[in-house]
C-alpha cells in the first residue's frame, strides 16, 4: 500500500523531535512565507502546534525588485498580509535588492539574498517549505551543472534551517489545502520555463515520471549514495592533513595522489565558506602536475605547495620571512 502522509502529524512528529533537544518554550521560530501551496501549508501547520509548544510564530515575506521572479509580488502580499492577520502571526516583509548571478540566474540570486538575511536575524529556528519534488528538481539541476555535493539531498535539519516537508510530495500538500478549504497564490513565475527549476517541474520530471514511475525513489538512493561519498571523502581530507592546514600548519603531500590533493583543497575552500567550481580544481592539478608547485590566491585564499609542502601564506612573503 502506498505511503500516505499527513502534514500536520508530520509537522507535529519534527517538532516533536525538536523539542527534546531543546525546548520548544519561547523559541523564536520564523516561517518563509510567500502565499504558495508550500510555505501557506507549512505556516498553517506551525500555526496549529503554536499553542502546544508554546513557541513564538513569525512569518516573513521578501520583495524581489525589478527581477523577473518578483512577477505579481503585489498580489501575494496582500494575500500573507491578510492571512497572517487572520491568524495572528508577526508578518516581516523584506527588500531584497537583487543581482545576477553569473551562470547562475535570478533564483540563486534570490535564495542568497534570502539566506543572508535568516543567517543575520535572531530567530532561533527558520522554517521552510521544501518538499519531496523540490529535492528531485535541485537533484536534476545540480547533475546537469556537473553534480558533486549540490546533488546530494537537503537535510530536514540544518543547522537552524528545518524543512519538516521532505518526504512529502507537492499533491499532498495540494490535497491538504483542499480539504482544509485553505486558498493559496500559485506564483505566476512557476509556468515560466526559462527558469531551470521550472522546466524540471513542469517538463523533465514530469516526462521522466512518465517511463520511470519509480523515479523518486531512485533519485533518494542516488543521493543517499552521494552522500556517504562525500562523507568519505572528507573524511579522507582529514586523514590528508586538513586539520593541520587549516590551524596553519605544514603538510607534506608528496605522496598524495592528484585526486587526494584536489579533495583536500577542495576541503579547505569549504571551510573557509568559499565555493569554488569543479573546473578550477582541475585547472589548479593540471598546474602543478606539469610544474611541481602550486601558488593560489583566490577569493582571498591564500596557499602554495613547493617541494612537496603544503603551507598556508603567500610563497614570496615566506621567503622573505627566511634569515
Amino acid at each position: 500500500m502506498k505511503r500516505k502522509f499527513n502534514l500536520n502529524k508530520t509537522t507535529h512528529l519534527f517538532l516533536n523531535n525538536l523539542n527534546k533537544t531543546n525546548n520548544l518554550t519561547n523559541k523564536k521560530i520564523v516561517c518563509g512565507f510567500s502565499g504558495g501551496a508550500d510555505s501557506t501549508a507549512l505556516l498553517d501547520c506551525l500555526i496549529d502546534k503554536r499553542d502546544f509548544f508554546n513557541y513564538e510564530l513569525e512569518a516573513v515575506f521578501f520583495t524581489h525588485g525589478n527581477s523577473p521572479i518578483a512577477v505579481d509580488e503585489d498580489i501575494m502580499f496582500k494575500f500573507c498580509t491578510e492571512f497572517c492577520k487572520q491568524h495572528n502571526v508577526k508578518l516581516h516583509v523584506i527588500p531584497l535588492n537583487l543581482e545576477k548571478i553569473p551562470r547562475q540566474g535570478w533564483e540563486s540570486s534570490g535564495r542568497t539574498k534570502r539566506l543572508e538575511f535568516y543567517k543575520n536575524s535572531d530567530y532561533d529556528y527558520v522554517f521552510l517549505g521544501h518538499h519531496k519534488d523540490d529535492q528531485n528538481e535541485t537533484t536534476m539541476t545540480q547533475l546537469m551543472r556537473g553534480g558533486g555535493k549540490g546533488a546530494s539531498a537537503m537535510l530536514p535539519r540544518q543547522g537552524f534551517y528545518c524543512r519538516p516537508f521532505l518526504n512529502i510530495r507537492k499533491k499532498e500538500i495540494y490535497e491538504y489545502l483542499e480539504n482544509k478549504g485553505i486558498q493559496w497564490i500559485e506564483d505566476p513565475t512557476n509556468t515560466n520555463t526559462d527558469f531551470t527549476r521550472n522546466f524540471w517541474r513542469n517538463v523533465g520530471l514530469p516526462t521522466i515520471e512518465q517511463h520511470y514511475p519509480n523515479y523518486s525513489q531512485m533519485l533518494d538512493n542516488f543521493r543517499q549514495k552521494n552522500q556517504e561519498l562525500n562523507e568519505l571523502a572528507f573524511e579522507m581530507a582529514i586523514v590528508d592533513g586538513l586539520e593541520n592546514f587549516i590551524l596553519g600548519n605544514e603538510v607534506n603531500v608528496k605522496s598524495l595522489s592528484n585526486t587526494r590533493l584536489k579533495n583536500l583543497l577542495t576541503h579547505y575552500f569549504k571551510a573557509n565558506n568559499k565555493g569554488v567550481e569543479d573546473k578550477y580544481f582541475d585547472q589548479l592539478m593540471a598546474h602543478y602536475q606539469s610544474n611541481n608547485k602550486l601558488i593560489v590566491n583566490h577569493k582571498g585564499v591564500e596557499f602554495y605547495i613547493s617541494k612537496g609542502i603544503l603551507k598556508q601564506g603567500s610563497l614570496t612573503h615566506n621567503l622573505k620571512q627566511k634569515p
